[in-house]
């Protein structure tokens, strides 16, 4: 009997689970759910081991919950992970990875940014919820879980007077769980804001650009190590590629220093339309008319809007 001690436990579990006193609140919808059981806990367990641990989102979630939070599958640029609509396709190059490629080696995310992932990094990120953190975390690690294993993970850091002000780096929470479950050291004193930048919500790709000039500064641990670089979310990939540029910079002088950047976010943003549908919007009216045959085509055919 003494072989088996967990199994002595899966009557009380059962018990709990029938008058639903195991139930808890899901983190996104907040309605009280009870976990389904693992199924392996009923299993005989080898003396010296424990049970397995139900994986975080089933913790956490409500059924209905964790169908609205699944990873991408395809249908996106393994560079940057900009998205398109066919989502059973092959992770194809997008054109602009191609004239440009960006400085890291990989890039790993979770989901779109939109929906309940979109909620629950709100959530996360301005209501100071490290319950939401932590989940997000685990999407992050489970997004990772094919990288070459680094040396070091470090989140995109604020500047001290936002940190203040926050209370909190989201990136650092974000990657917590992560450095836990890969077991690599989380070293966010290899990355330092120095410039106090404005916030890149609402700003042009070259504004953002501008506005963070000089505002990443490596240390020279740095030198030799393949970093993790972290962020929550990737939106035109300007906040990663100036962090990404300072940490290979330290590396630059010494072939056997150099460093080597993979980069991980959370959620990516859905790009906007296209600089063509914008260009024709500003258009004329007299110019955004098309004929076939010397016969114009009603407006509302042929205008973006």
């Amino acid at each position: 009997m003494t072989d088996h001690p967990i199994r002595f436990l899966q009557p009380l579990w059962d018990l709990l689970h029938a008058v639903s006193l195991d139930e808890r609140r899901c983190i996104l919808c907040h309605i009280p759910f009870a976990p389904a059981p693992s199924k392996n806990l009923a299993l005989p367990i080898p003396l010296g081991h424990t049970a397995p641990a139900l994986p975080l989102s089933r913790q956490t979630l409500c059924p209905s919950c964790q169908t609205l939070l699944q990873p991408r599958k395809g249908g996106y640029c393994p560079l940057c992970g900009d998205m398109h609509a066919l989502t059973d396709t092959p992770p194809t190059l997008c054109g602009e990875c191609l004239s440009h490629p960006p400085p890291w080696e990989h890039f790993r995310f979770f989901g779109s940014y939109s929906g309940a992932l979109k909620t629950l990094m709100l959530r996360g990120k301005f209501g100071a919820d490290p319950a939401a953190l932590r989940l997000l975390g685990h999407f992050l690690a489970l997004a990772c879980a094919d990288l070459p294993v680094p040396d070091a993970i470090v989140p995109v850091p604020l500047h001290v007077s936002r940190l203040r002000e926050r209370g909190f780096n989201q990136s650092q929470e974000l990657a917590r769980p992560l450095a836990e479950r890969l077991g690599i050291p989380l070293m966010p004193h290899l990355l330092r804001r120095q410039i106090a930048t404005r916030h890149q919500v609402g700003l042009s790709r070259d504004e953002r650009r501008a506005n963070l000039t000089s505002a990443f500064a490596a240390s020279q641990e740095a030198r030799g190590k393949r970093i993790l670089l972290i962020d929550d979310t990737f939106t035109t990939g300007t906040t990663l590629r100036k962090a990404a540029q300072a940490l290979l910079a330290v590396g630059q002088s010494n072939e056997s220093e150099r460093v080597l950047v993979d980069v991980a976010v959370v959620a990516r943003t859905v790009r906007e339309p296209c600089a063509f549908q914008n260009t024709l919007t500003l258009l004329p009216e007299t110019t955004r008319s098309v004929s076939v045959q010397g016969e114009p085509l009603p407006r509302s055919c042929c205008t973006l809007s």
